[in-house]
């Protein structure tokens, strides 16, 4: 199997590896479409969640090549959704019914500890069907099921927010790939209210067509009597949350979401915190659920398409391309999913 593999910053390289031994309830998957994250960006710039070695991708859509002798439930061919997010089961986290918080969960996810998505085919461990692998319809597309997983992220961050069709006017500061979930997760979720701001003039149209209004953020400065009862951020950027802070009312809920390095500016009197980060297993499967329904489909909002060779250049757009909305690699790139648009597959 060919994959893309983490040598060291702004250094994948194209190597030949060997498919992993197939346990009884493992199963193999081929990728079909895996998007870029933030965390990709991060790992393939400056090497913060990735070791050399690492085949780096956790945001995909794939089709089941070979399952092992105990599993049953999908056959060769059926589309799958993969929770990429593992953890140990057994320890306090685990218990407490948080595993995004288990120690081992970096060691353990896909992606990070164990290959990802930037590869023709992927070995997904100690598998159970219908929790960490769900079959969705084959008219569910791949580049629809590909959001699956900042989808999940999106909708554990609604969740801790308390967001819901009676809630307040919301904020969301960012709207890259997690800012558009989060608003997309929000409206599943029964909000009618939302904001969303952002500097990129294509990000902002994004987050229109998905159903907020939205401001770049010298109309928010200018906005000096808007308040907000939520405000998500999703951008990590210090300077973007402090400029949204006085705009949450007394009383409101501020959730973080996004990967700063900034210190918050805290305490504000007032106001409740409330800290989100990856998700849990119901989370995964509501996302699942509302992606087969079509309450959300986000294939639209994928901007620029690369071949599993590009993939060092699609997270080089993605980090510095301002037209970008969300890139995509395609390891099968050139088979029928993409003969329709064979101009859109970067090499």
């Amino acid at each position: 199997m060919r994959a893309m593999v983490y040598a060291g910053p702004e250094d994948l390289q194209l190597t030949e590896l060997d498919d992993p031994e197939l346990g009884p309830r493992d199963i193999r998957v081929r990728i079909e479409a895996c998007g870029i994250c933030g965390s990709d960006v991060a790992s393939y710039l400056h090497g913060h969640y990735a070791a050399p070695g690492q085949v780096l991708g956790h945001e995909m859509s794939s089709v089941v090549e070979q399952l092992g002798s105990e599993l049953s439930g999908v056959k060769p061919g059926d589309r799958v959704a993969i929770r990429t997010a593992r953890s140990c089961g057994d320890c306090v986290y685990c218990d407490a019914g948080r595993p995004y918080l288990c120690d081992d969960s970096g060691r353990l996810s896909i992606g990070y500890g164990a290959r990802g998505g930037f590869a023709d085919l992927m070995t997904v461990r100690d598998v159970v069907i219908g929790d960490d692998v769900v079959p969705v319809p084959a008219d569910v597309s791949a580049d629809d099921m590909m959001w699956t997983e900042p989808l999940s992220v999106a909708l554990h961050a609604v969740r801790r927010a308390g967001i819901n069709v009676d809630s307040g006017a919301t904020l969301v500061v960012g709207a890259g790939s997690v800012g558009l979930c989060v608003i997309a997760a929000a409206i599943a979720e029964g909000a009618t209210d939302l904001v969303a701001v952002e500097p990129r003039a294509d990000r902002r149209q994004a987050a229109s067509t998905l159903g907020a209004r939205t401001l770049d953020p010298g109309q928010l400065e200018s906005a000096s009597g808007q308040q907000f009862t939520h405000i998500i951020d999703t951008s990590g950027s210090l300077g973007a949350l402090t400029a949204a802070l006085p705009h949450l009312r007394v009383g409101g809920r501020l959730t973080l979401v996004g990967l700063g390095e900034g210190r918050v500016p805290w305490p504000i009197p007032g106001i409740e915190l409330v800290t989100s980060f990856a998700f849990d297993e119901k989370d995964f499967r509501a996302a699942v659920d509302h992606i087969v329904s079509g309450r959300v489909r986000l294939a639209g909002l994928i901007s620029h398409r690369y071949d599993l060779a590009g993939a060092g250049e699609a997270i080089e757009a993605s980090a510095r391309d301002p037209r970008v909305i969300k890139a995509a690699v395609y390891p099968g790139a050139g088979h029928s999913d993409l003969d329709a648009e064979p101009e859109s597959v970067t090499s």
